[in-house]
């Protein structure tokens, strides 16, 4: 496995070309500052003044496990922040696509979908995924059941195959790059009665989250599946399944509305560039359990680290992203 992320992002990008919007702010902000709404032109969500806070429904909570951050944001930009909820992917994509969120956090699939859809956002940080790294990144792993006699990807073919969501970045997209890597077709060929991708050389399951489908695996109603390295790392320590592959996936982007005010974007870019987990402890915001377990800061980062995203959506049909 290559060691750097700018390395391991070029075995799945090559020659990608992306321009990128940089949205860079050049001065911290704190809660002295005025919560007038920004000056010169530009459009909010729902009202001058507050940002509108979508984020990935990943789990139940997801409102009191993002509330530490809104509130930091809150805090350091003055501005009110409110919590757009949404019931899945699609429902997150689409808010954005409508023009209902003034900031975004979610998986980098997502965040690519939804700017393919029309949604006006870019990203300005990416979160980081565990408190000892300083990547972004994290990784799309490959799981069979203990004791499987499946060693390799192209030992799935003719198998059922554990997915997270048609949405999903690691436990889909990516996955399905691990399979054609493996010389497995990803093509779709039709649709089921749910309306996900069907395929010629493996049975698609789609378990609705990335720790159903690793348990979908471990008890063997899958014969193979993905997830993200957050969840198969303790199942194998716990020995209910073996990781057989794993690639590199960008992480999760903080992105923002690029029709708000000019003086309000450099301010939001800022304030999410800088939101450290120490910043945030410090700030005084009351955290809670589930933000401190899923939230390590964030990293500055922009649009074309989402290169890699971008050229899978375009070489794989069937994950139904690209524009």
């Amino acid at each position: 496995m290559l060691s750097t992320r700018n390395k391991r992002i070029g075995t799945v990008v090559g020659a990608a070309i992306i321009t990128a919007v940089a949205l860079t702010g050049c001065a911290g902000n704190s809660s002295s500052d005025s919560a007038a709404a920004g000056s010169g032109s530009g459009t909010w969500a729902k009202t001058e003044g507050t940002l509108v806070f979508g984020a990935t429904p990943d789990q139940a909570g997801s409102d009191s496990n993002n509330k530490p951050l809104e509130d930091y944001i809150a805090k350091e930009t003055g501005y009110k922040v409110e919590y757009y909820p949404t019931s899945d992917y699609t429902a997150l994509i689409a808010a954005a696509v409508a023009g209902k969120v003034d900031l975004m956090s979610s998986g980098a699939l997502q965040y690519v979908m939804a700017q393919n859809k029309g949604a006006e956002l870019s990203a300005v940080a990416a979160t980081l995924t565990s408190a000892d790294v300083t990547d972004p990144g994290y990784y799309s792993e490959a799981i069979v059941a203990k004791g499987s006699s499946i060693t390799s990807l192209a030992d799935a073919k003719g198998k059922t195959v554990c997915f997270v969501d048609p949405n999903s970045t690691s436990g889909f997209l990516f996955g399905l790059y691990q399979l054609k890597q493996a010389g497995l077709s990803v093509d779709s060929t039709g649709a089921d009665a749910n309306g996900n991708p069907t395929f010629a050389d493996f049975t698609a399951y789609f378990a609705g989250a990335h720790d159903k489908s690793e348990q979908a695996v471990a008890s063997k109603q899958c014969d193979l599946g993905f997830a993200e390295d957050s969840v198969v790392t303790p199942a194998v320590a716990k020995g209910e399944v073996t990781s057989i592959n794993k690639q590199y996936v960008p992480g999760g982007p903080l992105s923002i509305s690029t029709t708000l005010p000019d003086d309000v974007k450099t301010k939001l870019t800022s304030v999410l560039q800088g939101a450290t987990l120490d910043a945030i402890k410090s700030s005084g915001v009351t955290l809670t359990d589930g933000f401190t377990k899923g939230y390590f800061g964030a990293q500055k980062e922009a649009d074309d680290y989402y290169a890699p995203v971008r050229d899978l959506c375009s070489s794989i049909p069937a994950g139904k992203c690209a524009k």
